[in-house]
Order: C-alpha cells, then sequence, then structure tokens
C-alpha cells in the first residue's frame, strides 16, 4: 500500500506576501502533492481564499495548537506561533515534508521522501560549524547534557522530512523539562530551531540532513540542494537560480534571517506612507534591499500583471 504524503507550511495572514511567493512556487513544480497549512496565529481569513487556487487543507485542532502554544510561551515568555509546527507529527500524512514559508521552491521534492527508508528526521543543512551558533550557545557544550555529536548536528529546521509518529505527543511533552534546563544555552532569537533540534537528537532515531548525505554521495542523480539567500554568487534567470561553484542544483531558496524588514525598512515605510505612496495600512513583507529580490518577486506576482 502506498504511503500517504503531502507537505505541511506554516503561515497566517501577517505574511500574506511570502505565502503568496511560496504558493506560486510550490505549486510550478509540484502540482499535485496534498498541501496543508498550519496556522501560525488565529487570523488566516486571506490565506483562506486562496484554498481553491492552490489547493491546500488546513490543519484545525485548537487543542494541539493551544499546548505547543504554551509549550514555546515556556521558552520565551510569549508565544510563537513557529512552535506549532510540530503538530506535523500527529496529522494526516504517513509521510511528510514540512518548508517555511520565507521560502521559494524551485523543483519537485518527491525524491526527498526516498531517505526515510534509512532516517526518520532528515533536514535541509546540519553538522556545519557556522550554523551551530543558531541552536547552541557555546555554553552547551560545558553542561554535558548532550553529546559532542549531538550538538554539532544543529540543524536548520526550515526544511524536515519525517513520518507520522516519529515524534509522539507523549515524547515530546515528556521532553519540554529536559529542554527547558538548557533554554540558557539554547539561542532564542531562533524560536522553535532549537528545541526541536533537541528533540531530534535525543529522540532515539536516525536523523540526517540532505547537506551530510550529499558530503557522503549518497545522493541520487537527481537530488537538490536548499541554498540559504545569504549566499553569494547566484545567478536568477527566468525564475531560477544557479550559484557559481554550485556542486549541486538548487531545491528552494530560503530567506531566513534575509526577508524580514529591518528597522529601516520600516522608517522607509513611514515616510512612503507620509508621502501616501504606500496606503496607511500597509506593513512592509520584506526588504527593500534583500538578497535576490528579482528571484522572490518572481513567484510573487508571477499570476499577476504587476
Amino acid at each position: 500500500m502506498k504511503n500517504n504524503r503531502g507537505i505541511y507550511f506554516l503561515s497566517e495572514n501577517r505574511i500574506f506576501d511570502l505565502t503568496i511567493a511560496f504558493l506560486n512556487s510550490f505549486r510550478k513544480y509540484n502540482p499535485d502533492i496534498p498541501l496543508c497549512l498550519i496556522p501560525a496565529g488565529g487570523n488566516i481569513l486571506r490565506l483562506k481564499q486562496l484554498q481553491k487556487k492552490y489547493n491546500f487543507s488546513i490543519y484545525s485542532n485548537r487543542e494541539l495548537f493551544n499546548l505547543f502554544d504554551e509549550i514555546g510561551a515556556s521558552f520565551h515568555g510569549r508565544v510563537f506561533g513557529q512552535y506549532r509546527k510540530l503538530v506535523m507529527w500527529e496529522g494526516d500524512f504517513d509521510e511528510f515534508i514540512y518548508i517555511d514559508t520565507d521560502t521559494v521552491v524551485l523543483a519537485n521534492i518527491d525524491f526527498a521522501f526516498r531517505f526515510l527508508s534509512e532516517y526518520e528526521f532528515i533536514t535541509s543543512h546540519s553538522n556545519i560549524p557556522n550554523i551551530i551558533k543558531f541552536v547552541w550557545k557555546d555554553s552547551i557544550f560545558n553542561t554535558g547534557q548532550l553529546t559532542a555529536e549531538q550538538v554539532s548536528f544543529a540543524a536548520n529546521t526550515g526544511f524536515i522530512v519525517s513520518k507520522k509518529g516519529a515524534l509522539t505527543l507523549e515524547n515530546i511533552k515528556s521532553k519540554v523539562e529536559g529542554a527547558l534546563m538548557l533554554s540558557l544555552h539554547m539561542e532564542p532569537s531562533c524560536k522553535e530551531q532549537p528545541f526541536l533540534n533537541y528533540l531530534i537528537v535525543t529522540s532515539g532515531k536516525r536523523y540526517t540532513s540532505l547537506f551530510v548525505l550529499a558530503a557522503k554521495n549518497k545522493f541520487p542523480p537527481e537530488t537538490m540542494l536548499e541554498y540559504w539567500a545569504g549566499t553569494k554568487g547566484g545567478m536568477v534567470k527566468d525564475g531560477q537560480i544557479v550559484f557559481s561553484g554550485g556542486r549541486h542544483k538548487v531545491l528552494l531558496v530560503h530567506w531566513a534571517g534575509k526577508l524580514q524588514p529591518t528597522t529601516l525598512d520600516r522608517i522607509i515605510f513611514f515616510i512612503l506612507r507620509i508621502l501616501h505612496i504606500k496606503k496607511k495600512d500597509d506593513e512592509p513583507a520584506i526588504r527593500f534591499f534583500m538578497p535576490y529580490k528579482k528571484l522572490w518577486r518572481y513567484y510573487r506576482f508571477m499570476h499577476e500583471s504587476s
């Protein structure tokens, strides 16, 4: 019997423009696979209007949302919707991929499911010394609570391939206390990423990343990699991007930390509203000077005349 496969993404009205770009890019290369929205907040009225066009369902378990909101608040003192991505292990798909919405997908993603025959968790990137700081502070090594290998995994959790039950609800709840003991050694600005890394590396299950698999030459010929938008040297043309020196084709581009408006962007936007160039209630969705803006705009406006 063929496994029930699907894709999860997290969004809310506040990041409507990002969601349009993501959905346009995803459906261009993945027109048929089931897609499910996990609401990051309560307001998704505008997103509901996109359901028919992009053919996605909406996850609606309020009890689970409340639980993961509370878990997030225990780490940060306030609710962050990013923790709701944890509901995917309780969802309808037997095998699934989660993709962050500040992303454009540039190819078919079916190849990634084949790695679930060997691993329960596959992220995009891991085991890179430069990205440990986005999960753990250096002090984590002095706690003795995690091995050097567990800390070094330090995965980007904006792209995850996994299967239902790889993490259970009871397992997640049982790990909160231990994770909170390490919260001072986590990077809080990365929201759920440290906690999710903790869950993966203490799960007792097999985990890896596309990056590690590529380094071990375990890739089939058609396999591609995620590229961070902070990576320089990309050439954009006709909705695709090629990075100089890149050994693998681009699966997706992720603007993690490179897309959200800065204070300068908000000042510029305020001035534009005063000048009536922007509407009073408009809010900046992206940085004015974001890297590879041409690529993002290609997908944001691919079905619009302007």
